[in-house]
């Protein structure tokens, strides 16, 4: 298939691909090739390509054969279920008719049964899941990938060797990759295609059998589509959905049409054939080509799987990469692993990512049709008031400031401190060595789409950094962001040069207790690794010189820990600097954090422990004391004591319960309440990421007044 048409017609061509492949899958049998009929995402397809079968999806989404089915199933069944069973009992689906060999999986009880009840009319293999994804279960699912493999060369009398098997996971990787890629163009705000339009690539793309030239294809859609989207050609905006929960396909589609017929785009599906299980690839620079491809395989996050950790933290990834608005839950009717883990999913997406969540329960009928439009109308205007709301907010260059600070002093890397800038305000930013070489950024696709660049020079010199500037931002906030990232890069680049050079570094010791430090001073002289310092005591401050990184810089602070174990006093240690025209500033900047530490109970003060209050207490100080939230905050103090305390520990936890509970040192039953409360004064739960860390710098702000005044007192 050439890619000669528009691209309306080819997502229909993929669409249609699998009434092509009833007519392909008959040529192939033609010619003696074997055919394996799969119904799961578990079960390899590479294994079957490396018999020299052509693997291929059964039947399942249709309402049309369920009620065949249901003559010899309940009536409570799934549907998926029951649609298999009807297609295949029925003959209704000539995939299923040229297969060889149906092979099963021991997912769902209801799955397993079906399978029982197949095995009367088709050859059926087994494959044993484990319940678990621990290591044990990787250990006996790569045993059931051995066993498959055997079963195919026994069924088929081939020889699967390893050479094959390896071929056959490159190619399949390709193929992932390219979907992975193409999935990838919904990613850009706005949209650049309907979300069903990429659904019949995906699917579509199962039934494709010319394995080879699939990936080929799909990345000639993926640049039409960029290139129509480079002209102009774009949605516009919608509100952007994920949808999760049972497998999407055929009659279930109707869930993706009506929220894409009433304002809304899926921007992406999380699912057992979603972009996650896409974007992971299996292994091949590896001995173990099996344990590869069991470990592949065995990440899917399927509701079956317990504990299904595994689901959310795809789930938490794909939100910040797609910039979801909300989260479309789809569970059919009598899938009891994914209607008993909806609770968890919804609790996560609401408190952990605070965004809005709806489930629909429905199956393969049109009779719920109009209910399933109403509540998903309800839900894309509900979301699309809140937008609204926010759509004339500036950027908070402050919030961005914090990003950087905090993610530099947690030793993160470029890629992911430009991450962390898209997913807050949608700006993409590249990093590129001297050469012009890609080192760091946000993916090629997102860049693509700007049309304006600002470019920066690295103060080092050692490369550049680019910015894309988005329709909807202003310039000077893109290059005041630049900015930002050009001085936390080389903040870090001095906090690695400190902590990781040979070359001697100066530090600063400050104390208010004048003999601690001359104690400090004279066990220098004494311990043979130290003895070797320079050093200038200045009343209650130390300059050290001639530190050798960060082994020095621990034995250090052991010493200081040693010489205030039984006095009551204190002493900062600062952190390793290479430049003297820095000493004085460098020892302002301590002598603040000593001052922010004065309520501490710690008698060792370490500098890199206090960069956050450092930062919160500038932006103070740049907004001049103003209290944005000083109502709230006024209101909290009338609701009860600790109120303000457990807010802000709260916020400062990222709104963990767990974290908060153990900083309070309260039990998490005692918190709970605490925060409902909270919640009544505040309404916490509407309140977006941004928000929060407003009221964070109000709390910052009023502690620190109610600091200043206690020590007046």
């Amino acid at each position: 298939m050439k890619i000669v048409k528009e691209l309306p017609e080819i997502f229909d061509e993929f669409g249609e691909q699998r009434r092509k492949a009833f007519l392909e899958i008959k040529q192939y049998k033609e010619k003696g090739m074997p055919v394996v009929g799969m119904y799961c995402a578990y079960f390899p397809p590479e294994l079957a390509i490396a018999a020299g079968a052509v693997p291929v999806a059964l039947c399942s989404f249709s309402q049309e054969t369920i009620p065949v089915a249901e003559h010899r199933m309940p009536k409570s069944m799934c549907p998926l279920v029951k649609s298999s069973y009807g297609f295949a009992v029925e003959d209704k689906c000539p995939l299923f008719h040229f297969t060889d060999l149906i092979i099963g999986e021991t997912t769902c009880d209801g799955k397993k049964k079906m399978y029982e009840m197949m095995s009367e009319f088709k050859p059926v293999h087994i494959m044993e899941l484990p319940n678990c994804p621990s290591e044990r279960g990787y250990e006996f699912w790569r045993q059931e990938i051995v066993r498959m493999k055997e079963k195919l060369e026994d069924f088929f009398q081939v020889v699967i060797t390893e050479e094959k098997l390896r071929q056959a996971v490159h190619l399949n990787n390709r193929i992932r990759m390219s979907l992975k890629n193409l999935c990838d163009v919904m990613k850009l705000d706005p949209a650049p295609v309907m979300g069903e339009d990429i659904q019949k690539m995906v699917l579509g793309s199962k039934y494709r059998f010319d394995f080879e030239n699939t990936p080929e294809i799909v990345e000639q859609v993926r640049k039409q589509i960029l290139d129509e989207y480079q002209k102009g050609k774009k949605l516009g905006e919608r509100v952007r959905i994920l949808v999760t929960g049972c497998p999407i396909g055929g009659d279930t589609l109707k869930v993706i049409r009506a929220i894409e017929n009433n304002g809304g785009v899926v921007v992406a599906t999380e699912n057992c054939s979603g972009v996650r299980s896409l974007a992971t690839m299996v292994e091949e620079d590896t001995e173990d080509i099996y344990g590869a491809i069991a470990k592949k395989y065995l990440s899917t996050g399927c509701s079956i799987m317990t504990p299904n950790d595994n689901r959310i933290d795809l789930l938490g990834e794909i939100i910040d990469e797609y910039h979801v608005d909300g989260v479309v839950e789809v569970i059919l009717s009598g899938c009891h692993s994914t209607g008993a883990e909806s609770y968890y999913i919804k609790k996560f997406v609401n408190e952990e990512k605070h965004l809005p969540y709806i489930s629909i329960d429905t199956d393969y009928s049109t009779a719920d049709m109009g209910q399933i439009v109403t509540r998903l109308t309800a839900f894309i205007e509900m979301i699309q008031t809140e937008k609204s709301d926010n759509t004339n907010q500036n950027v908070d260059i402050d919030y961005c400031y914090k990003i950087v600070l905090s993610e530099v002093n947690a030793g993160s890397d470029d890629q992911h401190i430009f991450q962390k800038i898209w997913d807050y305000v949608g700006i993409p930013v590249c990093s590129y060595d001297e050469k012009g070489k890609l080192s760091a950024g946000a993916q090629e696709v997102r860049m693509e789409v700007c049309k304006d660049k600002i470019e920066r020079l690295r103060v080092d010199g050692s490369g550049k950094l680019v910015a894309g500037i988005p329709e909807n931002i202003p310039r000077t906030n893109v290059e005041k962001i630049l900015n930002i990232l050009l001085k936390g890069q080389d903040m870090r680049r001095q906090l690695q040069r400190c902590g990781e050079k040979k070359n001697p570094d100066y530090l600063w010791l400050l104390s208010e207790d004048k003999e601690l430090l001359k104690n400090i001073c004279r066990h220098i002289r004494e311990e043979a690794t130290l003895a070797e310092l320079g050093y200038d005591c200045e009343g209650e401050r130390v300059f050290v010189y001639g530190l050798q990184g960060r082994d020095q810089r621990c034995k250090l602070i052991e010493l200081c820990h040693t010489c205030v174990q039984r006095i009551d006093s204190r002493v900062l240690v600062g952190n390793g600097f290479q430049e003297m025209s820095f000493k004085e500033d460098n020892y302002k900047m301590q002598s603040q954090i000593l001052q922010i530490a004065a309520h501490t109970k710690e008698k060792v003060i370490l500098i890199e422990n206090y960069y956050y209050e450092l930062a919160m207490k500038c932006i103070a100080e740049e907004s001049e004391g103003r209290v944005e939230y000083e109502k709230e905050l006024d209101a909290l103090k009338v609701g009860g004591k600790d109120l303000q305390d457990t807010l802000y520990w709260y916020l400062r936890m990222k709104r963990n319960i767990s974290c908060t509970a153990a900083k309070l040192k309260i039990h998490r039953n005692t918190l709970i309440p605490r925060l409902e409360k909270i919640n009544d004064i505040l309404e916490l739960d509407n309140l977006d990421g941004k928000e929060c860390e407003k009221l964070l710098v109000s709390l910052e702000i009023e502690r620190m007044k109610n600091n200043k005044s206690s020590e007046k007192q």
